[in-house]
């Protein structure tokens, strides 16, 4: 076996911290295994993370790190990204790190689909304070804030996340290695934001809760309650582990329909001479005037004319095609108005 993926881990900071069974030792050896797989190192690329049991990952890591303020880990992770957009930024985090008080950026974070990837370790509890219930705890799920059992549904981030093309979500589980694996490369290598749900146990401050005396058990429990599906896939079910994925399609604005008014001759219309032209200023009851590339535009109705003072009149009566040619977006606003001859 490569055991090389270990030169991206703090060998020396080890044993870990993390609870015998815990599934978080599994999401970090694998995304070691997968970044040293693609060649990627300490020279380019950068782990973040936030608060809780997961948040530690990037300690772990010999790679530049940073570990982020409650909630914090995509805006720390995209404004890397935005000003080393060279690096390759990957975020290592947990369910009640990204959407809980982080949910509002991981909203607008995967809205403006930086090119980062995000790995959640989804334990469905608070494991580090305790074993409250979080987002994504399911319904039913007896915890320390819910001794009855959770009252509300779970944050489904599959359906969040997959609103809005482009996307990158994968579901996968610590016991479905391989699927596991595959997701963690898939979700490397795809250009903009990705996001990898990974279903993972806490043993300790969960699994007792439901049980289960063993992580091992957990695991089990975990292929009772998901399959894999293959293939392309927009969503994912809510029992199904798979990735879905969208690349945005260029959408084509429809083209207005412009009313082409008849060409009207210049040989047809009334000669002015520049001296008639600056009669015609709105005085005394007078139309308004202009004239653009050798054609005279009455423009008496437009608004700017309209009122008691007859603001900007002081282009009454004048040439103006100099100062529409520097401001072209002014063409568009004469041709509204009626030609009423031609500059002689």
């Amino acid at each position: 076996m490569d055991r090389s993926y270990k030169d991206l881990l703090k060998l020396r900071r080890f044993p870990h911290t993390w609870c015998p069974g815990c599934g978080i030792g599994a999401v970090l050896k694998n995304v070691a295994m997968a970044v040293k797989e693609l060649g990627w190192s300490d020279k380019n690329t950068v782990a973040v993370s936030g608060i809780g049991c997961s948040g530690r990952m990037s300690g772990y890591m010999n790679l530049d790190a940073v570990h982020t303020p409650h909630g914090r880990v995509l805006t720390s992770a995209e404004t890397i990204k935005t000003i080393r957009p060279d690096l390759n930024v990957i975020v290592l985090s947990g369910d009640g790190d990204l959407t809980s008080i982080g949910g509002n950026h991981l909203l607008h974070t995967s809205r403006r689909n930086p090119d980062i990837t995000v790995f959640c370790n989804d334990n469905e509890i608070y494991g580090l304070t305790g074993g409250q219930a979080g987002p994504t705890t399911p319904r039913g799920t007896k915890t320390i804030t819910s001794p009855r059992g959770e009252p509300y549904s779970p944050l489904r981030l599959g359906h969040l996340l997959t609103q809005q093309a482009p996307y990158f979500y994968a579901r996968t589980t610590v016991y479905h290695l391989n699927h596991f694996k595959k997701c963690i490369h898939e979700a490397l290598v795809w250009k903009g934001f990705s996001f990898v749900d990974i279903v993972s146990d806490c043993i300790e401050l969960n699994g007792r809760r439901l049980g289960f005396k063993t992580a091992h058990q957990m695991f089990k429990w975990f292929d009772e309650r998901f399959h894999i599906v293959e293939g392309e896939r927009d969503h994912l079910g809510e029992n199904e582990l798979g990735i879905a994925r969208a690349v945005e399609e260029e959408v084509v604005p429809p083209a207005e329909k412009v009313e082409e008014k008849p060409e009207i001759p210049m040989a047809s219309l009334k000669p002015f001479t520049l001296e008639e032209l600056h009669r015609f200023d709105g005085t005394g009851g007078k139309p308004i005037y202009i004239a653009y590339k050798g054609k005279v535009y009455d423009l008496s109705s437009s608004p700017l004319f309209q009122g008691e003072k007859r603001m900007r009149c002081h282009i009454a009566g004048k040439d103006l095609t100099k100062d529409i040619d520097v401001a072209p977006h002014g063409e568009d606003l004469v041709f509204k108005f009626p030609a009423v001859g031609r500059l002689v």
